[in-house]
């Protein structure tokens, strides 16, 4: 129902936020306000006011709601801090994260992919969100703050199923009064040790530890803000991960021919004793799966601002503490940027035509990690983590989902699909092999 431009459903928004909003901007177009509680929201969906909100204006917003409530566990991390701090931070931490770094990330994820493969064959089916959610585990514990956390995992695995169970409630204005009265206190308290352990263990060979350890712009960190940082990557930073390779696994199962022109490329590659890659490293292919996963399932499907002042924005008006959001998953479905959106087609990122270019979106009608200054600090070193484990086990393993098709999304910090997604896992059988 709608009454002077305003769509009133709370209720869509909660119950399927995704769903929602991909629905407001159909019926709406590129500006789609709705009721949000006791106050407006409005959906900008045009590549132009991603611009506007995420790169040009972004110093007018804050971040929204939700990132708030997560300070909660975060503290005052990249993902929640605001103004002096966040550029203060970010610039801190950004040395963990340069080309180098994030390279010598990568060489070690075929190993730990590799470790994590033994798991799989011991039973008849796997949950691969489970499987996914552990192994981007390992791999950011061990890449970004040089622990080896496998003794830790199921303690760990079991708070956060605990956060997501209850995150519903917890985000609601008010919850953190439960937390001490719901399994969410300690699940925190399990997580908090864990990260507190890593920063002051002995480790010395992770970039991000040492950015931590000694910030070397302007004072040391503090702490508490270090606790902070380690935290807020270690929470984003698998998750994120985690969702990706979920998608990736649903889509190859549903999309064979991709699947196989994968293992193809993956022929040209000579896995060493090490787990490195030796030969022709570039997975062009692969590469343009990874992308087309994140345009149909970005890690974040909505990003929430708040401005701090009345402004206007692309010829909109919007008043003070107005709920902002600009959608990942809306623009990328949008058939004016891409042709199909609804269909997963890795070729539309292939080089194609006579000079071998690839035909690009316009700016800003791909935005999986956000853009901007608060853009996703660790976007390379999740696309190659990605792509790294994807290389590893799609050369051994294949995965059939016991149910058929794509399953809903469900959106909460990340994009995963609802419920448990249950898989028999096979070896693949190669010419040759018995």
């Amino acid at each position: 129902m709608t009454r002077d431009g305003v769509i009133f459903d709370n209720i869509g928004f909660r119950a399927d936020s995704v769903a929602f909003m991909q629905r407001i901007a159909r019926e709406r177009g590129d500006v789609a306000r709705f009721r949000l509680g006791r106050g407006t929201a409005v959906l900008f969906s045009h590549p132009d006011a991603v611009r506007a909100v995420l790169v040009d204006s972004a110093h007018a917003f804050t971040k929204g709601k939700l990132i708030q409530r997560a300070r909660r566990l975060l503290g005052d991390g990249l993902l929640t801090s605001e103004g002096e701090l966040h550029r203060l931070q970010r610039r801190r931490i950004q040395p963990a994260f340069c080309q180098q770094s994030v390279g010598q990330y990568a060489r070690a994820v075929p190993a730990l992919t590799a470790r994590h493969m033994q798991r799989f064959g011991r039973t008849p089916r796997i949950d691969i969100a489970r499987e996914m959610d552990v192994l981007a585990l390992s791999i950011v514990a061990r890449t970004l703050l040089g622990a080896d956390i496998v003794d830790r995992i199921p303690s760990i695995t079991g708070a956060l199923h605990t956060l997501a169970r209850w995150a519903p409630l917890m985000m609601l204005p008010g919850a953190h009064a439960l937390e001490d009265v719901t399994p969410v206190g300690d699940a925190m308290r399990t997580l908090d040790d864990v990260i507190v352990a890593l920063i002051e263990s002995d480790s010395t060979d992770a970039p991000l530890l040492h950015a931590l350890r000694h910030a070397g712009v302007d004072a040391v960190m503090s702490p508490q803000l270090a606790r902070d940082e380690a935290m807020t990557i270690f929470m984003a930073g698998h998750d994120t991960t985690a969702a990706a390779l979920t998608w990736a696994w649903l889509l190859l199962a549903e999309h064979p021919d991709v699947r196989e022109e994968i293992e193809r490329e993956l022929c040209d590659i000579d896995v060493a004793p090490d787990f490195g890659t030796t030969g022709r490293e570039r997975k062009p292919y692969l590469t343009a799966v990874v992308t087309e996963l994140l345009r149909l399932y970005p890690p974040i499907s909505r990003i929430g601002r708040r401005p701090v002042h009345d402004m206007e924005l692309c010829g909109e008006k919007i008043t003070t503490g107005t709920a902002v959001f600009v959608s990942p998953y809306v623009t990328h479905r949008d058939a004016r940027w891409f042709e199909h959106p609804e269909q997963f087609l890795p070729e539309r990122w292939m080089p194609s035509g006579a000079d071998g270019a690839v035909t690009a979106p316009p700016p800003f009608a791909y935005f999986p990690f956000g853009a901007g200054p608060r853009s996703c600090i660790g976007e390379h070193f999740a696309r190659r983590s990605i792509e790294q484990a994807i290389a590893t086990i799609a050369r051994e393993w294949r995965f059939t989902p016991e149910q058929p098709g794509i399953p809903r999304p469900r959106a909460l910090l990340t994009l995963k699909p609802r419920g448990a997604v249950l898989a028999r896992a096979t070896r693949v059988v190669r010419d040759g092999q018995s």
